[in-house]
């Protein structure tokens, strides 16, 4: 998936970059991984993030706007939701 999870976000996008169809590709991925495309494209927006608020001075809002978010409000609920905690505790804990 190289970069593309900083822009593209939907299964359909990879889908229609190898040419196959998002059923069959969310299927090929969950075999392989265990895991749906959509979780694994999650996961590595997540794994970014996490590389930003332990390696930058970027405010959390920096970072928000930097990975496509529209918002900071929704990159916390995303991040939250993957990760299990917010943006700022995660950056306190790991730096």
């Amino acid at each position: 998936m190289g970069v593309h999870y900083l822009s593209k976000r939907k299964v359909s996008d990879y889908a229609q970059m190898l040419c196959v169809s998002a059923n069959h590709l969310n299927r090929v991925v969950k075999e392989s991984t265990g895991k749906t495309a959509l979780d694994n494209i999650r996961e590595m927006l997540a794994q970014e993030a996490k590389s930003l608020l332990q390696n930058t001075g970027n405010t959390v809002a920096e970072i928000a706007y930097q990975l496509g978010f529209n918002d900071p409000a929704s990159f916390n609920r995303f991040f939250k939701s993957v990760v299990n905690q917010t943006p700022l505790t995660y950056r306190q804990k790991h730096r």
